[in-house]
């Protein structure tokens, strides 16, 4: 079992963000932003960094059995074949106690169809909860960091040599149709339903129509523990995220070089390194996003189906490049300690102009708690133990 050895730098958020649970950005400044261009195609960017991955032994693939995460070990599998390196290991996490977790048969799918016997499966029961020892041993190293998923993490890593990890992060926002792909949908198909058109319709709003839309939105499902300040910033940040070029590669660079993501990225990459392992996060790597963007274009290729059935069309069977079903993993974040915490949690530590605390702790207590109030309680938990969660503590 591995240790956290290594000093990792993570992303810090400011006041505001962590009152927010989420980093801001006003969605301006990014769209004209461009990675290194390497000539290359998409796919053979992706390659690229496989490759490199590969290289350097032992190379795992977080592998949920989701598209991201197939496509990435279906083809580090094939050019590892190719290339006469050893063959990547896939680590899956599996949470017996939480069925709309499980995707057993989708992995299994995927590791017949690749001829792989070999991996590592770990069975979870409490370790990936938001208080669990490798959550708060996480808290207690560095504090709180968004997002609060990667100080989850360690109770993978913790089973692993040290090697090259391989993660599928980024992927959902890298490989996504945007207003192109509804747009497409909604003409190109030759009996497009109604939530086709809808979204078609959706999409090609003028800004004007879609910021206010957004507003509207906004401002009526705003998390209940929000108070008026915040509430404000929250539509404010949703208005801006709204304002999303039309164009695909404008919109794709403009999401993946944000605030938001690159913190995301950040973080996932630290939590890897502190165990002593290389991160490799191909579909947020530069190269990668350049070349996708350049190749797709304005117009883009169409939905995310498309953009699989694109890019990875000789390594995975269809039925998993077209699969639209997700896993759910909230119910493996609470437990019976998050909940004792939440009753007996005094109110303190976190700003109560920007947070109703009764109503945060409701929020926490019920039985599928929001997905935005998680962070919020390693906040608590941090400040409880006094685990100073501003950045200048930890510069």
């Amino acid at each position: 079992m591995s240790t956290p050895t290594v000093h990792a730098t993570f992303e810090r958020l400011s006041r505001e963000e962590l009152l927010l649970a989420t980093p801001r950005s006003d969605g301006a400044g990014v769209a004209d932003v461009a990675g290194p261009a390497t000539g290359l195609t998409a796919r053979e960017a992706i390659e690229e960094v496989l490759l490199e991955a590969l290289a350097a032994p032992p190379c795992y693939v977080l592998f949920s059995g989701g598209r991201d995460s197939s496509a990435l070990l279906a083809l580090a599998v094939t050019l590892a074949r190719q290339h006469a390196l050893p063959l990547p290991v896939p680590v899956t996490v599996r949470h017996p106690h939480a069925p709309e977790a499980d995707e057993t048969w989708w992995q299994e799918l995927v590791l017949e169809h690749l001829g792989l016997r070999h991996g590592v499966v770990l069975e979870f029961q409490h370790e990936q909860r938001l208080l669990s020892d490798a959550a708060t041993g996480a808290l207690r190293r560095h504090g709180p960091v968004w997002p609060e998923a990667v100080q989850l993490h360690g109770a993978i890593y913790r089973d692993l040599d040290p090697g090259t990890i391989v993660t599928g992060e980024g992927g959902d926002m890298l490989l996504s149709g945007r207003r192109t792909g509804a747009l497409r949908d909604a003409l190109a198909l030759r009996r497009p339903r109604r939530r086709h058109l809808r979204r078609g319709l959706q999409a090609a709003q003028p800004g004007v129509a879609r910021r206010r839309a957004a507003r509207t939105h906004a401002g009526s499902g705003a998390p209940s523990w929000l108070r008026p300040p915040a509430v404000a910033a929250y539509v404010h940040d949703a208005v801006s995220a709204s304002v999303e070029p039309l164009r695909w590669d404008a919109a794709t660079r403009a999401l993946m070089y944000s605030r938001p993501m690159t913190v995301f990225i950040a973080n996932v990459e630290a939590a890897i390194a502190e165990y002593g392992s290389r991160p490799v996060t191909p579909f947020a790597d530069g190269r990668v996003v350049e070349a996708l963007a350049r190749e797709a274009g304005p117009l883009g290729w169409g939905n995310r189906t498309a953009l699989f059935r694109r890019l990875f069309p000789d390594v995975l069977p269809d039925r998993v490049l077209s699969r639209t079903s997700k896993a759910w993993f909230n119910s493996t974040r609470w437990g019976p300690e998050e909940r004792e915490f939440a009753r007996l949690w005094d109110g303190f530590g976190i700003d109560p102009e920007w947070v109703d605390p009764d109503e945060l702790r409701a929020a926490w207590l019920v039985a599928d708690p929001h997905p935005g109030a998680d962070f919020l309680l390693h906040l608590a938990w941090a400040h409880t133990h006094g685990i100073p969660a501003e950045p200048e503590a930890w510069s």
